[in-house]
């Protein structure tokens, strides 16, 4: 019995030593990265924001990279303040619609934002413009467009001249998949040599071609770009190897499909492209969701123009919901219940010709009874 109790207190000592280094569990599931100092446009940053928390709950690849210590990276297609600038958001053109924001783990387990960058792009320059590489079976191709999807990261230098960041479906596959355009549709194949890396050269010249599948971080000054580098490689590494974990990257492309239908011209090639992001169907997320309550319909107004939706999430960041209608500021709406969304919003749940939509419940707010609201009463009981 005296060996038994030694033992244990033994086993007891030793725990309490390794608990302190024991590292954090990863319990942010109702965490939000605040963009606000980097978004000006508030629809294009909550649907940022929506996304990144989504993918910290949800994405197990990203959580395993933060836990890891290694840097979480996201493309995030649509959501840059470019968007604002005629020019700037012609996709045929400049390409710099998408931010790039880094994540790691701060000292107490947390995640922080390391690094953001909005002049960024996730597309290949000129997609039609055949030739640009062929491919085995098929002939001459326009360039490689990635398809949307977590992919691991590792250090590499680009063309051999700089430190850049190499995508990769595992290290032993240096190939990801991706959409080459024909002039007969277009073929899915694997591509490789798919780099992070930095615009060089003058984007007004005619033939400068930045980018035939990689993804582009900055506008051309230098500094823009290094700063990534440092807050993805340096911050886990003191000297650059090629080859070297990184992380991961996210690419999400779904805020910009309206555009992406009119630069392909062919739905079922932007499908395939972003066929893996938002995996979460409607359903399934539902169930994910608490019902707050259910209630006698109550009559809400809109505080400002809010979208009704057909999830109970701000846009399509958290799961494959669509805008059903807009209401404009004062506009009246029936609710009969409320729902707390997974990352801890709540919503009104309406009934629209039938079917169940969903409004933000800080959007709304009572409605004051009129005289012509009694008398409708009146009617529709007598």
């Amino acid at each position: 019995m005296k060996k038994f109790c030694f033992n244990l207190l033994c086993i007891l000592l030793t725990a309490m030593v390794l608990l302190p280094a024991a590292p954090k569990a990863f319990g942010y599931e109702n965490i939000r990265m605040d963009l606000s100092e980097h978004i000006r446009n508030s629809e294009n940053r909550h649907y940022a924001e929506a996304l990144l928390s989504h993918h910290l709950r949800e994405n197990e690849v990203v959580r395993a990279t933060l836990e890891s210590g290694l840097c979480a990276l996201f493309f995030i297609e649509g959501c840059s303040d470019n968007m604002l600038d005629p020019m700037r958001s012609d996709l045929s053109y400049y390409r710099v619609s998408a931010v790039c924001i880094a994540v790691k783990l701060d000292s107490n387990g947390d995640p922080q934002l390391v690094y953001f960058n909005d002049d960024a792009s996730t597309l290949p320059d000129r997609p039609l413009e055949y030739g640009a590489w062929s491919l085995e079976e098929v002939g001459e191709v326009g360039p490689a467009t990635i398809c949307d999807e977590t992919y691991e990261l590792y250090s590499v230098y680009h063309a051999g001249a700089y430190e850049a960041l190499h995508l990769r479906t595992s290290y032993e596959d240096d190939t990801i998949s991706a959409v080459y355009m024909t002039p007969e549709g277009f073929v899915t194949s694997r591509a490789n040599a798919i780099n992070i890396h930095t615009r060089t050269g003058d984007h007004v010249i005619e033939k400068a071609m930045w980018s035939a599948g990689c993804l582009l971080v900055g506008d051309g000054e230098w500094m823009d770009y290094a700063d990534l580098i440092v807050a993805s490689y340096y911050t886990s590494y003191a000297k650059f190897y090629p080859g070297m974990p990184v992380g991961c990257v996210t690419v999400d492309r779904q805020r910009i499909r309206g555009e992406m239908m009119q630069l392909y011209d062919s739905t079922e090639a932007v499908d395939t492209l972003l066929a893996s992001s938002h995996k979460d169907h409607p359903m399934r997320y539902l169930e994910q969701c608490v019902r707050a309550e259910t209630f006698a319909e109550r009559t809400m107004k809109a505080r400002a123009s809010v979208w009704l939706m057909t999830l109970p999430c701000s846009n399509e960041a958290d799961a494959r919901s669509v805008p059903v209608m807009k209401l404009s500021r004062e506009d009246k709406i029936d609710i009969c219940g409320s729902i707390e969304n997974p990352g801890g919003q709540k919503w009104y749940e309406v009934s629209f010709f039938g079917e169940n939509c969903y409004v933000p419940a800080d959007s709304v707010e009572e409605a004051p009874e009129t005289l012509l609201d009694r008398i409708r009463e009146m009617f529709r009981f007598s």
